[in-house]
């Protein structure tokens, strides 16, 4: 009896130490490496002896999210097939046919097999829009003038997407939609902020959208923005 009751005590033990391990979802972590990526953006540079396209990122998977705002180098793949975009017909083209400053959208693979990661194009679409077409726009710049109650920013304008090329360097005002969200940093953390806390010098990264219904008086309205106050100067002693 006394020996059933110390086997009973020990499986017990063992239940216990085993049951969570084995009761719990695994899942997998976060930072895990994916092996596959899609990204939009702008081409900047086509090299067809090297079999790479360079593009400015706007939109990413999560591959490639950090890549967001900066240039991505993909390779090729000898396989890939490479599209032309007009409307809804796509019509195949060589690498060497991809134009600098035109939209595109890679998918691919990445390749982890060297130690660091190799961004493989398996389908690019080249896609060219008339400016006018363009519904989204986005851009980085310093705020010239700020006017909360009627819902309005100037920004002189140091990065931008295609759409606002026509402001490129120089100012352009936008209307703040009533429900954009708008974060402020501060000590490199965003936080939630309205238009009444932007302040003239301030630099902005802002995404929107464009109404074009009268061409030639487009509407750019910011629908996301992050703001970083600029710290003055200490005065000279």
């Amino acid at each position: 009896m006394r020996k059933l009751l110390i086997v009973a005590l020990i499986a017990v033990a063992m239940l216990v130490v085993v049951a969570p391990a084995s009761a719990w979802p695994v899942a997998l972590p976060w930072w895990q490496p994916v092996d596959h990526f899609t990204c939009v953006g702008k081409i900047q540079a086509v090299d067809a002896s090297a079999g790479t396209a360079t593009v400015r990122v706007h939109l990413a998977s999560r591959a490639v999210a950090d890549s967001i705002g900066e240039d991505l180098l993909v390779t090729v793949a000898a396989d890939a097939k490479i599209l032309k975009a007009a409307g809804a017909v796509y019509t195949p083209i060589g690498l060497g046919d991809l134009v600098v400053g035109e939209k595109l959208r890679v998918q691919g693979r990445v390749d982890y097999s060297s130690g660091t990661a190799t961004y493989v194009g398996k389908r690019l679409v080249m896609r060219r829009l008339a400016i006018n077409e363009i519904r989204r726009f986005a851009f980085r710049g310093q705020v010239t003038a700020v006017d909360a109650v009627a819902g309005t920013l100037t920004a002189k304008m140091t990065r931008v997407t295609r759409a606002l090329s026509p402001y490129y360097r120089s100012t352009c005002t936008f209307q703040v939609a009533p429900g954009a969200r708008l974060w402020v940093m501060k000590n490199g953390w965003p936080q939630k902020a309205q238009l009444a806390d932007v302040v003239v010098g301030d630099r902005v990264s802002a995404q929107g959208s464009a109404d074009r219904s009268v061409p030639s008086l487009p509407v750019f309205t910011i629908r996301w923005m992050v703001v970083r106050h600029v710290t003055a100067a200490a005065p000279s002693l």
